[in-house]
């Protein structure tokens, strides 16, 4: 007895990447947006971490204003929580 075309295995899914929002500079002049990791509650100044456990690297101020200068976008942590 043989079998029919074996299917395929699915490929393993992809981690999506960070999103990066478009920002309007009048609202990012005018308004007093909070955008990275050193406005939030979680951020721990001493370690430059993350206290619940998520990546700083690309929610830092210096590298969000780069890519804000760059793109006109900035990556919105969906964790963020103000004081």
């Amino acid at each position: 007895m043989t079998k029919g075309p074996t299917k395929n295995p699915t490929p393993p899914r992809t981690r999506r990447g960070v999103i990066y929002d478009p920002i309007d500079p009048r609202e990012f002049n005018h308004l007093s947006l909070t955008y990275c990791c050193e406005q939030c509650s979680h951020f721990d100044p001493a370690s430059e971490s993350c206290t619940i456990g998520y990546s700083a690297a690309l929610h830092r101020r210096e590298l969000q204003l780069k890519n804000y200068e760059l793109s006109g976008r900035m990556a919105f942590c969906r964790y963020m929580e103000i004081d």
